[in-house]
């Protein structure tokens, strides 16, 4: 709500990014309230969901071009918010004939990268900005479910085990409800965004999902994934998949933000490694449907909790090599300053402390470095490396300096 009002009215179109059903929609109608609530009237609100069957008439370009211009307010300014835009044929062209009109300040949504496909993005460079929305943070997610002073790991426990779809705090959790829910939003964006609407390639997608997922945290390539599909169906009868089709679909399952792919950063040379990357994954409650089982390793969840809080905080985030080693996340600002974060579920054991701390050995410069864990009680600093609490940090109790 913040960033749509610093952008108000300014010549730029606003963009929503990220997974369907991670709050784009309730967004924009929360934004739309609070321009009535100034004394906007809603007939220079227009505001199209493409997703919605009455509209399905303007996903002609021609069609939802007329429609707006016959909406416009003759001398005022006009909000227009299109939402799931992507469902518009040459939506680009649509965007770009709104764009230049005076009067117009444009809002659009979508659930696919393909949003801002390069057509579009040549079309409009300089002229639009990206918000990506992701679902709940743990602090919204504690906040919507009774945070206190007494709760807060309990909690951290439910957020990492059924995730932070808005629309699941409607449920209880673990409940069969919040299942169906969880499930049914896991099957539309494979077979919408992913497979898009064809079942062709579904049994290939569902094990580049399952190995990705087991291995959230971990380096992995297209050509080791690939290597990996291939080696499952040796003695089987199923063809082995042709590494093209494997980064098809490990681009689209990015694509449509189901996971996220963070690239890796040589600390010593200053440049991204992009032929091996980690992922992570988008809402932990998919994993029950990926892996047919609630578990994963508390290591690899708790990264994956700190990976997007830092992506919520519009840090550029990537994975830091040095020499040998990896520092789970390097982070950087727009005006170059730099940290290092490693995550350790607990650090209470001596061996286990040098071994997280060896990896800033070899990074030289004078840049802050913090190590984040679970465990309570901790040397608050190491010889300059700071110690935080993950919960402390996500509930925003302790913050990088």
């Amino acid at each position: 709500m913040k960033w749509l009002d610093e952008f108000r009215q300014k010549k730029l179109v606003k963009v929503l990014t990220g997974l369907r059903r991670s709050g784009k929609s309730t967004i924009l109608e929360m934004y739309m309230q609070s321009l009535m609530d100034e004394g906007v009237s809603s007939d220079r609100i227009v505001c199209i969901n493409f997703e919605k069957l009455e509209f399905e008439p303007l996903t002609d370009p021609a069609k939802l071009h007329a429609e707006v211009l016959s909406r416009l307010s003759s001398g005022q300014m006009t909000y227009v918010f299109l939402d799931e835009i992507q469902h518009v044929e040459d939506y680009e062209k649509v965007v770009d004939s709104l764009y230049v009109r005076d009067g117009i300040d444009l809002y659009i949504t979508g659930s696919t990268a393909d949003l801002l496909s390069s057509e579009i993005a040549s079309r409009l460079t300089g002229r639009y900005v990206e918000i990506n929305v992701l679902p709940l943070s743990f602090r919204e997610y504690a906040s919507g479910r009774g945070l206190t002073d007494d709760n807060a790991k309990r909690l951290f426990s439910d957020y990492i085990s059924y995730g932070g779809l808005p629309g699941s705090l409607e449920f209880a959790n673990g409940s069969s409800a919040q299942r169906e829910y969880i499930e049914s939003v896991f099957k539309t964006i494979i077979e919408k965004d992913v497979l898009k609407r064809s079942k062709k390639g579904r049994f290939l997608v569902e094990r580049i999902i399952r190995y990705i997922t087991a291995n959230v945290g971990n380096l992995t390539s297209a050509k080791r994934l690939t290597d990996r599909l291939a080696e499952e169906v040796r003695y089987s009868k199923t063809a082995a998949p042709a590494y093209n089709t494997v980064v098809s679909y490990l681009e689209r399952l990015t694509d449509c933000f189901f996971f996220y792919k963070s690239d890796r950063f040589d600390v010593r040379g200053g440049e991204l490694l992009k032929q091996i990357n980690k992922y992570y994954l988008t809402d932990f409650g998919f994993k029950y449907y990926i892996l047919h089982n609630p578990t994963l390793e508390l290591q690899q969840l708790v990264e994956n909790v700190v990976y997007f809080e830092l992506k919520r905080r519009r840090y550029k985030v990537s994975t830091g090599k040095v020499d040998d080693k990896e520092v789970d996340f390097v982070i950087q600002e727009d005006d170059g300053r730099i940290r290092y974060i490693q995550v350790a579920v607990s650090i209470a054991d001596e061996a286990k402390l040098k071994q997280e701390l060896s990896v800033f050995d070899g990074i030289h410069d004078n840049h802050p470095k913090y190590l984040l864990t679970l465990d309570e009680i901790f040397v608050a600093d190491h010889d300059g490396i700071r110690t935080l609490n993950v919960i402390d940090f996500l509930l925003g109790r302790q913050a990088l300096d």
